[in-house]
């Protein structure tokens, strides 16, 4: 009889506790002070113009957060032409989309600007369209880098972008979405 009181003694404690431990982490919220994007494919085609050349569309859908960077891989072949364009949805005060395609370390489009320019704050965009054609001084490896230059986090961006490029011949994706390692 005594072991059964110490017994019930025991688990009315554990219960207590697991009670109290359960409620102080209902209040509780955590805060990112990280950036984060997301993405979505809206649609993927494949088009054959009048001379048979064959081309891929992509257009994606784009949230980035204050100071979050969305970047694109294209793997293309020398003369290969890219032309793109974007559109900020709703944008937020006077533009805040820095675009960039690199090559390496270079800055191939807009041309006259460096890396650092994004990341000083410099004015952005609510849209822009541009063509660039791969050259083997440039390598075949660029990327389309989007990034919001809103201070607050809070202040979300939403991009509409489509990038039209010639098929890889092997059948292989020239398009590449790196993976979050957060």
């Amino acid at each position: 009889m005594r072991k059964n009181r110490y017994i019930i003694a025991a688990l009315l404690i554990i219960s207590i506790i697991t009670m109290s431990l359960l409620a102080g982490c209902t209040n509780k919220s955590t805060v990112s002070s990280t950036p984060t994007r997301k993405y979505s494919i809206v649609k993927v085609m494949n088009i054959t113009d009048l001379q048979g050349v064959k081309w891929q569309t992509y257009q994606l859908r784009l949230t980035l957060q204050g100071g979050a960077t969305f970047t694109l891989d294209l793997n293309l072949a020398n003369a290969d032409k890219v032309d793109c364009y974007y559109l900020t949805e709703k944008p937020a005060a006077g533009g805040s989309v820095q675009f960039q395609v690199k090559a390496g370390t270079e800055v191939v489009y807009p041309a006259g600007t460096s890396s650092s320019a994004a990341a000083s704050g410099a004015a952005g965009n609510t849209s822009d369209r541009f063509s660039i054609t791969a050259t083997q001084s440039h390598g075949s490896s660029y990327r389309l880098i989007y990034h919001n230059n809103q201070a607050d986090i809070n202040s979300n961006e939403t991009i509409y972008t489509e990038i039209t490029y010639p098929a890889n011949v092997s059948g292989d994706d020239s398009i590449f979405i790196p993976l979050e390692t957060n």
